[in-house]
């Protein structure tokens, strides 16, 4: 990797997994405001009903746009209200329990930043790599990252609910060579996410590399990894 990669002029970072973390975690907020409203279900138990919600994703986006992959602001509220009613089924209001929850994931005092993020950012600044975020997530990510120190500078950032298209599509990848302003060729796109941040963007024609902070067997095991593959 380390003669390949200097090549690389753009480097594209997943948000969730990658630069932040929930805290509390996206299962025991959903548990503890859930638990407001009426819910007797266990983080565990919430986190178990998120991965079959999660599942569906591309089922909605198909029934409205007529392809998988396609999203804008609009969908992705109605996705994430569907997400409260099937994880939290038993609130007594949903419509409320929904509100507390979006406005409680946009907020920047809900994330973290991971340890080695500000170091790692700055290194790749100093080194003269233009650096972007990459996210699935909607325009509440600009909200955040403003609010986090780590991540305020970066300012150019790709949306999917702003450019239309989520990971899996090829579109999203051509928006963020759009904002790399370079070659497919030389942009580099990190995350945590198997499909959406490493097979999506090498079926898109862009390099990729798996970041999995929890184990050891992978591409890399913490982001700060990442400088010892590029020059």
């Amino acid at each position: 990797m380390s003669g390949s990669a200097k090549r690389f002029r753009c480097i594209a970072l997943d948000a969730v997994g990658t630069l932040i973390y929930a805290e509390p975690s996206v299962a025991a907020a959903y548990a503890l405001h859930g638990q407001r409203f009426g819910s007797r279900l266990s983080a565990e138990e919430v986190r178990l009903r998120f991965a079959e919600a999660f599942r569906r994703a591309d089922e909605s986006a198909t029934a409205r746009f007529g392809e998988p992959g396609r999203t804008n602001e609009e969908h992705e509220r109605e996705f994430w209200r569907q997400i409260v009613r099937e994880v939290l089924p038993d609130v007594t209001d949903p419509s409320a329990c929904f509100e507390e929850l979006f406005e409680h994931f946009g907020r920047p005092e809900s994330w973290r930043c991971f340890d080695d993020v500000a170091t790692t950012l700055h290194e790749l600044k100093q080194r003269g790599y233009r650096v972007l975020i990459a996210s699935n997530f909607d325009a509440r990510l600009n909200r955040v990252c403003d609010g986090l120190a780590e991540l305020r500078d970066v300012r150019c950032r790709v949306i999917s609910s702003l450019v239309g298209y989520r990971k899996t599509h090829r579109g999203f990848y051509s928006a963020v060579v759009a904002a790399a302003e370079c070659d497919p060729a030389e942009v580099l796109m990190i995350g945590d996410d198997l499909v959406n941040d490493v097979e999506s963007a090498r079926a898109a024609g862009i390099a990729a590399l798996h970041l999995r902070r929890e184990v050891d067997h992978s591409e890399l095991r913490q982001l700060s990894d990442l400088l010892e593959v590029l020059p």
